[in-house]
């Protein structure tokens, strides 16, 4: 079945039907009143005209304000704290300028004040004795600590330690000469938590009282960032509990609302009954929902220790973490103070100053990610000359504000082109990609006076012209998972390739085809070829299958036995209308033929590869009942022989032997869906942080290191892999780039000795910028990195199927 071309692009989203409308009337005291509302294209419409700046970013200061006039630019975001101060005079020279502006709030957000519960970065671990462990905490009061048995996690101390003048000092006596870990739990003012209570209460009076008293010009044309700056937004899951009283009368009653009863919460915390009654000084009383609301879990993902720790009583509470569910009620309550507080803050604005607030693009967040957004627009932040990485930093915030169920602004507010000195004469095709993007307007990062005139240039060039805001870019949204082989790029008939934040994956099918899977609101699979032809698509429920193509062609669908045949192309074809995954009969064809290959050369070799065999070939048999889930099993089956034949090994970072790093991490766009990760502010070691890994040495020719992970560009010179006695540093960008910002870094090349030796990867230094390891790879072979896909094993060019002809299909081969 063929569908329109619309009615898939409005499936894809997750709502286009435009509801709630944004609108008002905004009265600067001086002038005629500016009335605005945004259009079904993501613009601000001003009395009746589009508004499409293209202007520059400035700091609050008359001299900023004069070079920005005397240059030619008209539009600006000024930089201005939410206390108020130079306001005055900032806002004075604008309006004596006769410029439209938007006011940023730069000043720092209230943050949260508590316990920061992050074991897998405050752990010093290799603790078999008495010794002393000092540690810089700038900021901190003072910190609960945990000596545990490395090996079961039994507790074996608990103090609670003052942090004076920022330095952390405790002497630990583990008492046996075994491996322990100290766990440090401090008591601080978040770095990355906002009050949502208190502190976000007075910021928001600081901001409303500086509205009314120093009161904007006819130039505002909107709020940017109404919190103020900070490291996140609400909606991610919380590593630090606050204290505050507000906070824990907050949890008291989500928690007696949710539960009932504590018997009830309990349980759903795993706390034993015996340990219930010691939240009491007297054993007959029963426990409150206040003592319960005042607990702090203190572990996490896969790090930390199975308890709850008062900070009331310095008491500790054992439970059991695999199944408490504390850590879901701590993230509810603090996201919904989070959203409830945002939501009221850009009406109490408005109510002040009727302009439109709109958040800047800071990960998939609530204010703007959520069913009803609490702000009016997006402000995009992009990076970069080329398309490449305009599209890379840029299209997250289209992406968000394409899901809106009503009309929102989206607007570029920080638009970095970098240091280049050909920044000026490349500022003109930005603003076309930007523009194709969907960014209805732009403020550049202007350091140089040939920027800034080049914006004024091209803002006089562009301000007659108003289709801009007559169209927007039509989404194909990809997940977040799937990024390579999807990526932020346009694609024919107007539309543009978009990662979200939804559930789904990128699919294996093989060498010759690329898919994934996205579950919004029904589930969609995209599938496409690397070379154009018809092919057999097998399935169990193909007459329910819908197909559209996105370039207009007919996929000239046809219902068969098994399956279904259609057009394939090198752009992605979108199939709903069914909750299974389509695979090409000739990627089935094409695995069953190389896994004959691989087993043959193995069998040459005198392996036993009977278990892979029989393996295989229940998969196979299995096929035709369930293509889809039979496949998968085929793939993965087909890769673990790849790996015993193979001339390369391939480590996964989760799997390392022994590592100091901080904890493994879920993440669903790896290779197997997690990796090793290390985020610490404290100090390495003697040899720094390091993950080890046993390699099996299966060649004495030259093998090329690679290395698969995510690491920030300011801590790639502190990165080492060492094997065979070499250290080979982690330089140079990453290529083929993939899921949440991993990529592929060579990082040298080397011989081998032996049979069996280790691969260490090591760090020496600390940060908060977190580094990832996902796979680690040596070869004796070429290799060119494809995200998570392992090199050939073999050299297959030999037994390729054959391309299907136009109304044929190709049959699979036998089993192995």
């Amino acid at each position: 079945m063929r569908i329109p071309l619309l009615a898939v692009a409005v499936l894809l989203a997750t709502g286009t039907g435009f509801a709630q409308r944004r609108e008002g009337v905004y009265k600067s005291g001086t002038g005629t009143p500016g009335s605005w509302s945004i259009n079904e294209h993501q613009t601000l419409i001003w009395n009746g005209q589009p508004y499409l700046p293209v202007g520059i970013r400035i700091d609050g200061t008359v001299d900023a304000v004069k070079a920005a006039k005397a240059a030619g630019v008209s539009d600006v975001i000024v930089d201005l704290p939410a206390s108020g101060a130079g306001w005055d005079e900032a806002i004075g020279a604008i309006n004596a300028s006769n410029m439209r502006y938007l006011i940023r709030i730069n000043s720092l957000a209230p943050m949260a004040k508590g316990f920061a519960i992050e074991p897998q970065g405050y752990r010093v671990s290799g603790i078999t004795k008495e010794q002393k462990v000092s540690i810089d905490m700038p900021g901190a009061t003072s910190a609960f600590v945990v000596l545990a048995d490395k090996a079961d996690g039994q507790i074996i101390t608990t103090d609670r330690v003052p942090v004076t003048n920022g330095l952390f000092i405790y002497d630990a006596k583990p008492g046996a000469e075994i491996d322990h870990v100290l766990l440090v739990y401090p008591e601080m003012t978040s770095l990355e938590q906002p009050d949502f209570w208190e502190g976000l209460d007075s910021e928001r009076d600081a901001l409303l009282g500086s509205l009314k008293r120093h009161a904007p010009g006819p130039g505002l044309r909107g709020i940017v960032n109404p919190m103020g700056h900070t490291m996140s937004l609400p909606g991610r899951q919380p590593t630090f509990v606050p204290t505050s009283a507000y906070f824990r009368m907050e949890f008291r009653n989500y928690l007696e609302e949710k539960y009932k009863s504590v018997e009830t919460l309990m349980r759903t915390w795993s706390l034993t009954s015996s340990e219930l009654s010691l939240l009491d000084d007297q054993k007959k009383m029963t426990a409150t929902f206040d003592q319960f609301a005042r607990l702090i879990p203190l572990w996490t993902q896969s790090r930390g220790v199975g308890a709850m720790f008062d900070p009331t009583t310095n008491k500790v509470y054992a439970c059991d973490n695999r199944r408490s569910r504390v850590w879901e009620d701590v993230a509810a309550v603090i996201n919904q103070a989070g959203s409830r507080r945002f939501s009221r803050l850009t009406p109490a604005i408005r109510s002040v100053a009727d302009v439109p607030v709109i958040q800047e693009w800071q990960g998939w967040s609530e204010p703007y990610e959520s069913s009803s957004p609490s702000v009016d627009g997006i402000g995009m932040r992009a990076a970069g000359t080329t398309q490449s990485a305009l599209m890379d930093t840029g299209s997250r915030a289209t992406s968000s504000i394409l899901r809106w169920s009503s009309h929102g602004w989206l607007v570029a507010t920080d638009l970095d082109l970098g240091t280049g000195s050909d920044a000026p004469s490349q500022l003109s095709s930005v603003l076309d990609d930007l523009g194709s993007l969907g960014a209805k307007g732009v403020f550049v990062r202007a350091d140089t006076p040939s920027l800034v005139k080049s914006v004024a240039a091209e803002s006089a060039k562009r301000g007659a012209d108003a289709s801009l805001a007559a169209s927007s870019p039509l989404p194909v949204f990809f997940p977040e998972n799937a990024y390579n082989p999807a990526m932020p790029q346009r694609l024919p008939g107007g539309h543009w390739w978009l990662p979200c934040p939804s559930d789904g994956d990128r699919l294996d099918l093989g060498s010759q085809f690329y898919g994934y899977r996205l579950k919004l609101q029904t589930g969609v699979v995209a599938l496409w070829a690397r070379k154009p032809g018809r092919y057999m698509l097998r399935m169990m429920n193909a007459k329910s299958a819908r197909f559209q193509t996105l370039d207009g062609s007919d996929p000239e669908p046809k219902v068969k036995k098994n399956g279904v045949e259609v057009m394939l192309t090198e752009v992605p074809m979108l199939i709903t209308g069914i909750d299974e995954v389509p695979v090409p009969e000739y990627a089935y064809t094409e695995t069953v033929a190389r896994f004959n290959l691989m087993f043959n050369a193995g069998q040459r070799r005198f392996k036993d590869l009977t278990e892979e065999q029989m393996a295989f070939r229940d998969s196979m048999n299995s096929f035709d009942r369930n293509p889809g889930g039979s496949f998968d099993q085929l793939r993965k089956q087909y890769w673990n022989l790849a790996r015993r034949i193979g001339a390369f090994t391939w480590l996964e970072g989760e799997q390392s032997i022994d590592t100091n790093f901080s904890e493994v991490i879920q993440n669903a766009g790896c290779a197997r869906g997690a990796a090793l990760s290390l985020r610490t502010l404290i100090p390495p070691p003697t040899g720094g942080y390091y993950a080890t890994f046993p390699l099996q040495v299966k060649t004495r020719d030259d093998q090329d290191i690679w290395l698969a992970a995510r690491i920030p560009a300011e801590r790639r010179k502190d990165v080492n892999v060492v094997v065979g006695g070499q250290v080979m540093p982690v330089t140079g960008d990453p290529i083929s780039l993939y899921g949440s910002g991993f990529g592929w870094y060579k990082v040298g090349t080397t011989r081998l000795a032996g049979n069996l030796t280790r691969l260490r990867v090591q760090v020496n230094t600390s940060g908060n910028a977190e580094i990832a390891i996902d796979s680690i790879l040596v070869t004796p072979d070429p290799f060119t990195p494809n995200a998570v896909t392992l090199p050939d094993p073999l050299n297959f060019r030999s037994v390729e199927p054959k391309q299907p002809s136009k109304g044929k299909r190709q049959r699979g081969s036998g089993a192995p």
